[in-house]
């Protein structure tokens, strides 16, 4: 019997603030490492299915790990770096050397992945192909036997927001739900940000399990954020909207992912024009410099955060100010557009039309 199944409905019962208290306190030696890949681009994928959010939401769960939930490492890989060597290599030659059977390791992917509808569910590299995807990407069977194999962390949590609407010559972009994954060590959570089959919204997800794994999560506030705490706050967060996160594995609802966490220091904001009210959470930074560059159209504009409206022609600056979004405008072709810019690090942001949107892709 897979694992997976026996836990599911379980551990969405287990939401009372007894039931989440952890068994044991954690050593205090405890490291807590992660490995977070988001993928907005791909080498050999075309412009038209590029995810807008992927690398944001990377980077934002990333920051949250890192601030509020205090892990000591957090290897960031975006784009160009994901490659799959790139990923096999960091996972093999850097990860695996922070983690021990004492220890909390994290795993976030935010891309594309294929097959899941076909049976051979596969995610993919930034190098991958659709036509070569289960030999140049990350085939489920043998991604399962390279975490097993050099990621001996004692609690595991796989993390995939890889189920996406984007088709492309009549191939789904499915990855596999948590359900799909074969059968993991015990002490191993998966994860994934909708069920099988079932597209996500892209850039949801990664807003919502920030702020879980940032402290929101922890109901009864005794600083820990366990395994049922995230599922249930993930899974009642985003189900009202019609994407249900699946938990699976083999593991108990009291195992400790985060420790040291503050509820109520995480800043939890709804989205400007997102009347469903999904919760994101940002790194408390702040930009020094960020460039935004319009590649066409007039009157464009940038709008960060509490900074007033700046004029762009076609280029311009915005100086020290808090991490987080960033409202761009521009008339193209006659018609005014609207987009919004994930903003969490210095640099360039190259802003262009995308379908009926604005789109700015930043430095990574």
């Amino acid at each position: 019997m897979n694992l997976a199944v026996s836990v599911f409905v379980p551990l969405l019962l287990a939401t009372s603030a007894h039931a989440q208290t952890p068994l044991h306190p954690p050593p205090e030696d405890r490291a807590y490492v992660a490995l977070v890949i988001g993928l907005s681009t791909y080498q050999y994928l075309p412009d038209e299915v590029e995810l807008d959010f992927a690398r944001s939401d990377a980077a934002i769960v990333a920051g949250a790990l890192r601030e509020s939930a205090h892990f000591d490492r957090v290897f960031l890989l975006t784009d160009t770096e994901a490659t799959k060597a790139g990923i096999r290599d960091t996972m093999r030659t850097k990860v695996a050397q922070l983690v021990g059977p004492d220890d909390v390791m994290i795993v976030y992917f935010v891309g594309h992945g294929i097959g899941a509808d076909l049976g051979l569910p596969t995610i993919l590299a930034h190098d991958s192909t659709l036509a070569n995807g289960q030999e140049d990407g990350f085939v489920l069977d043998l991604l399962t036997r390279d975490i097993q194999t050099w990621l001996k962390a004692g609690t595991t949590l796989v993390v995939t927001d890889i189920i996406h609407r984007n088709q492309l010559d009549g191939i789904y972009f499915y990855g596999p739900s948590a359900t799909q994954w074969p059968p993991m060590r015990p002490g191993t959570m998966i994860l994934s940000s909708s069920q099988s089959q079932q597209p996500a919204t892209d850039g949801a997800f990664g807003q919502v399990f920030a702020a879980a794994i940032a402290g929101a999560a922890d109901r009864n506030d005794d600083s820990y954020v366990t395994a049922g705490e995230l599922s249930a706050y993930v899974v009642s967060t985003l189900s009202s909207q019609g994407q249900v996160p699946v938990p699976a594995g083999d593991y108990n609802g009291n195992m400790i992912l985060a420790e040291g966490v503050d509820r109520s220091s995480v800043r939890v904001g709804t989205p400007a024009g997102d009347p469903a009210g999904i919760s994101e959470v940002y790194p408390d930074v702040t930009i020094d410099k960020a460039k935004f560059v319009f590649g066409e159209g007039a009157a464009q504009s940038v709008q960060c955060h509490d900074k007033p409206i700046i004029a762009c022609d076609p280029s311009c600056y915005v100086w020290d100010f808090q991490a987080g979004p960033c409202n761009v405008t521009a008339v193209i072709d006659g018609y005014p557009m609207k987009g919004r810019v994930i903003i969490l690090a210095r640099g360039k942001y190259d802003c262009r039309r995308k379908g009926p949107e604005l789109s700015c892709l930043g430095p990574g």
